[in-house]
């Protein structure tokens, strides 16, 4: 765990330092991007869950390699209930429709201590498949590998291995892009006891023109939970 500690801090390190080289018109620098975002959403919902606080501001920031290597930061912290706040860091690549990607999630909360992997961090192991422009489906399967002491567990003491299979859908419906999608508990995990169907949703985004110069990127979600017998309709701003 101190080798994972270790270079998860590198990793940070790497992804905070500054990039001399983008300033440069070189050769070094071509095939390199930096990608920063936002979304704004009136509350946050992880794989069928609700993950409290209400609205919430995401911000993101990301390193891109023309190789199809990327290193990423995700952050989501509540506006209205200030000790709500999630961190996590990607590593991701991909080469030509595959995925492969490592994440260190942790969500313990305002002034919680971020350098304590052995309890409150959670390493999720991702692979992830898209078909292409003409079948645009994309397959997601994801296992937390390791998810704390007090997480993961069973009543015999035993790992689950929470595991979570996505399915989305990609279409445009006269300028609007439609994602339907549905998300699956395989197995006795964290998120349920048995198998069982975590999120079936339906993700509707738009650019609206307000003027000629400027547009309002916005998306509506409608989700649905039947492993958690709840609703949930997300709205929000992506920049």
């Amino acid at each position: 765990m101190k080798t994972v500690k270790t270079t998860l801090w590198a990793a940070t390190v790497l992804l905070l330092m500054p990039t001399f080289a983008i300033a440069q018109e070189s050769e070094e620098s071509e095939g390199f991007s930096v990608t920063p975002g936002v979304d704004i959403v009136n509350k946050y919902i992880f794989r069928g869950a609700y993950q409290g606080g209400g609205a919430s501001f995401q911000p993101s920031l990301s390193l891109d390699w023309s190789c199809g290597l990327s290193l990423s930061a995700w952050a989501s912290t509540s506006m209205s209930e200030f000790d709500n706040k999630e961190v996590d860091l990607t590593l991701s690549y991909t080469i030509g429709g595959f995925t492969a990607i490592l994440n260190d999630f942790w969500w313990e909360g305002e002034g919680a201590k971020y350098g304590h992997y052995k309890d409150d961090h959670y390493f999720d192991a991702e692979l992830q498949y898209n078909f292409g422009e003409k079948f645009p489906l994309t397959v997601l399967w994801s296992t937390f590998l390791f998810c704390g002491e007090a997480g993961e567990l069973d009543e015999d003491g035993k790992r689950m291995y929470t595991s979570y299979l996505n399915l989305s859908y990609d279409v445009d419906v006269k300028g609007v892009a439609l994602t339907p999608s549905i998300g699956i508990n395989p197995w006795k995990s964290q998120q349920d006891d048995e198998f069982s169907v975590l999120d079936i949703s339906l993700k509707a985004s738009k650019e609206i023109e307000i003027t000629d110069k400027f547009s309002l990127p916005i998306f509506v979600q409608f989700i649905a939970s039947p492993a958690y017998d709840d609703v949930h309709f997300v709205v929000g701003l992506t920049f």
